[in-house]
């Protein structure tokens, strides 16, 4: 996202589309024993199901004031997520690869759709 709007700080772009991108995972079911243990990891002892995971998430970056970051505020449009998701395969392609499962362009781009507020 930074790559076509320089005013968004890299990390702040992660923070917005992690919700997004960790849901899509939780829905596949591809790791859900992972996703239980990082909810562990962030303080949510009795976590048991993946879903657990989003809300230690959420819990945290309202803690840490990141929750209401929005692609809107950088001048980000909804309509520019095909191109997102094929700018990010083409110049972070080998970060796709420590994926749990391969994903199509049209994936990548459902997932800044669904992080778009």
């Amino acid at each position: 996202m930074s790559a076509y709007h320089p005013d968004l700080p890299h990390g702040a772009g992660l923070i917005m589309i992690s919700n997004a991108y960790y849901r899509f995972w939780i829905d596949k079911h591809v790791c859900d024993d992972r996703f239980i243990d990082m909810a562990r990891f962030l303080g949510r002892a009795d976590a048991d199901k993946p879903d657990d995971f989003l809300a230690a998430l959420a819990v945290l970056q309202e803690a840490c004031g990141v929750g209401d970051l929005a692609m809107s505020d950088y001048g980000i449009k909804k309509d520019e997520a095909m191109t997102l998701a094929q700018n990010a395969r083409a110049t972070m392609g080998m970060l796709f690869e420590a994926d749990p499962k391969e994903t199509t362009d049209e994936e990548i781009a459902g997932i800044f759709r669904a992080a778009y507020k």
